[in-house]
């Protein structure tokens, strides 16, 4: 017999799209001048949609910029789930002292609720996880070994 657990809320409810979003990084990527990139991942939790985006650095800085042209561009999630990377720890400490009662009271923001998976288990992050592994063979199949320079990965991406 095959027990078989219920998905959580988060997965089945009906919500907008990237609402309820997982955020992931691939990479890295070697450019043509040496430099490295990295993929950025965002995936819907419900409708399963993807957003790819491309980045520089793994720095905390650099991701926050990244969450900016993600919201600017889907609209602002109101789950965020990730794993324990340390720029997605920065993000979601940044995002912790922001004061959103002030900003809710001057606008229409809601405070982003960001849920890391506990550490040392990879298999929380299956719903983006799976994602990341189908990425990363389409771009050994597109890619090869060549290396690009940042322009036309982002292209490609």
């Amino acid at each position: 017999m095959t027990l078989t657990l219920p998905l959580p809320e988060d997965r089945v409810r009906e919500a907008r799209i990237f609402e309820i979003t997982g955020v992931d990084l691939c990479g890295p990527l070697f450019l043509r001048d040496g430099a490295k990139s990295w993929i950025v991942l965002f995936t819907c939790a419900v409708f399963r949609a993807v957003h790819l985006d491309l980045v520089i650095s793994l720095s905390t800085e650099n991701f926050i910029l990244d969450l900016r042209r993600f919201i600017s561009r889907r609209g602002r999630p109101s789950t965020i789930y990730s794993d324990n990377g340390t720029n997605l720890v920065g993000t979601s400490n940044e995002l912790k002292n922001i004061d959103w009662k002030k900003l809710k009271d001057h606008g229409s923001l809601k405070r982003i609720n960001w849920k890391l998976n506990p550490p040392s288990s990879p298999w929380w992050g299956g719903f983006w996880g799976r994602l990341i592994g189908m990425l990363k063979i389409i771009l050994r199949r597109i890619l090869g070994k060549a290396r690009l320079t940042y322009e036309e990965l982002y292209t490609i991406v």
